[in-house]
């Protein structure tokens, strides 16, 4: 990667964490999160980073046009991130409760990638393309977010990257409470029959 890419990726990712940190304290009191919840959130802000630089290796794309795990995968298979174990393990959840991801996957084959190949979900651009990126104020949209596919991948919680870069954590109790949730839900569905509307927008495909 060129030194301008990886100034321009650093800077970017740490504004991201910056964001993701304001963000909660701009609507609760800092939360002593697990290690786990914050390297999830880490690999969500440096994915932002990496969409971000993505319309410098493929010039005719703003952003990636595959949905799901393939959006991800694209940021690979278009050479924005090498493909490093590093760069891999930040395509999928490190939460405790996701599943592990096959260290043989391809993603530079995209149409043969599954669900099984990332315990993210991500945008999903055919029923949801996006109109803008990055984008602020009125115009952010979730991106990709702990896809929940077998529970909760974090105990208790679930973090969503938003199309400013911003990082949300959504906390199970609290989403009950607030009534975006059945009582006694025991995760968060992410997906086109979610109970919450972001969530509806993402795709484990």
């Amino acid at each position: 990667m060129r030194a301008r890419q990886v100034v321009v990726l650093l800077l970017v990712a740490a504004v991201a964490a910056m964001l993701y940190r304001w963000r909660g304290c701009s609507e609760a009191p800092v939360v002593d999160l697990p290690s786990n919840v914050q390297e999830c959130a880490s690999n969500l802000s440096r994915i932002y980073a990496a969409l971000v630089l993505y319309p410098e290796r493929s010039p005719d794309e703003r952003w990636p046009k595959e949905s799901g795990v393939r959006f991800l995968a694209a940021l690979i298979a278009s050479g924005t991130l090498a493909d490093t174990p590093e760069n891999r393990a930040l395509l999928t959840c490190p939460g405790p409760g996701a599943a592990p991801v096959p260290e043989s996957v391809d993603y530079d084959a995209l149409e043969k990638l599954t669900s099984a190949d990332s315990a993210y979900a991500a945008r999903d651009m055919t029923a949801f393309p996006l109109a803008k990126f990055p984008s602020g104020g009125a115009e952010i949209e979730p991106l990709v977010a702990c896809d929940n596919e077998h529970g909760l991948n974090h105990d208790g919680c679930m973090n969503v990257l938003y199309s400013d870069g911003s990082v949300s954590t959504l906390f199970l109790d609290e989403e009950i409470e607030r009534g975006n949730l059945p009582a006694g839900s025991k995760t968060i569905q992410v997906g086109r029959d979610s109970p919450i509307a972001d969530l509806r927008k993402l795709t484990r495909d």
